[in-house]
């Protein structure tokens, strides 16, 4: 083999064995949690979390697949301002089982690496509609009582 040949070879070999960047790993980690907490897979997305959130992890999703329809997920924000930490933005689209009104929940995640990979370490709403983790909703609230149609009042003649 030519000397050309042979230094392309070792750099096309030297490329494929460079890990992935810090930021790569972090949206990965990311994309694979909250795609396997919206299909139901807890215990992939449990093994992404940091042993601190776990629990709440696991109460804000507690009522996906009963009283929740997770329809969509999409990351659609990210920041890492050290090497070490990530900030993720999701777009979750769901509805309630009960209706079929389309709802959109904007959830702030915060990443860190210990060092084993990437682990969300805390997630809260940041925008969008309440009800996705399970808050009270007063709109859905008000909806659930019986009302008076006021538009077309009745009027009976005897």
């Amino acid at each position: 083999m030519r000397p050309f040949s042979l230094c392309l070879l070792g750099c096309l070999v030297s490329a494929c064995l460079a890990p992935p960047a810090a930021s790569e790993r972090a949206t990965d980690a990311a994309r694979a949690l909250n795609i396997a907490a919206r299909f139901g897979r807890m215990d992939v997305a449990l093994g992404l979390t940091s042993e601190a959130v776990r629990k709440s992890f696991l109460e804000h999703r507690s009522a996906w697949g009963k009283d929740v329809r997770v329809l969509d997920v999409e990351l659609t924000g990210f920041t890492m301002p050290t090497s070490e930490r990530a900030d993720v933005e999701v777009d979750y689209a769901w509805s309630r089982m009960s209706d079929a009104q389309l709802h959109s929940t904007r959830i702030t995640q915060e990443w860190r690496d210990t060092g084993g990979g990437f682990r969300l370490v805390r997630e809260r709403r940041s925008a969008g509609d309440l009800g996705l983790f399970g808050e009270a909703n007063a709109v859905a609230d008000a909806d659930a009582a019986p009302h008076r149609d006021v538009q077309f009042a009745t009027k009976v003649i005897q």
